[in-house]
């Protein structure tokens, strides 16, 4: 967990995990690569429990980590 706000009724956070690709991910084989992903979470309480919750992943760079994606940059004109 890297930081933690609260305001009013909502609580957010953000985590980064780290991890070793060893199991098949969505039809690709693990290759051992180091993998981080990194995330926002909102949680909305009502008397004292998580009643809404909505979070953010940044899938494209564990697809870039694990080789299953690349990103090109666009071509100069």
């Amino acid at each position: 967990m890297e930081d933690v706000i609260e305001e009013g009724d909502r609580i957010g956070a953000r985590f980064t995990y780290n991890g070793t690709f060893s199991k098949p991910f969505m039809g690709y084989r693990p290759n051992s690569a180091a993998v981080q992903l990194r995330s926002i979470d909102i949680w909305r309480v009502k008397d004292g429990k998580f009643v809404e919750h909505w979070d953010e992943l940044n899938l494209l760079e564990v697809f870039q980590q694990i080789g299953a994606a690349t990103v090109r940059k666009p071509e100069e004109q």
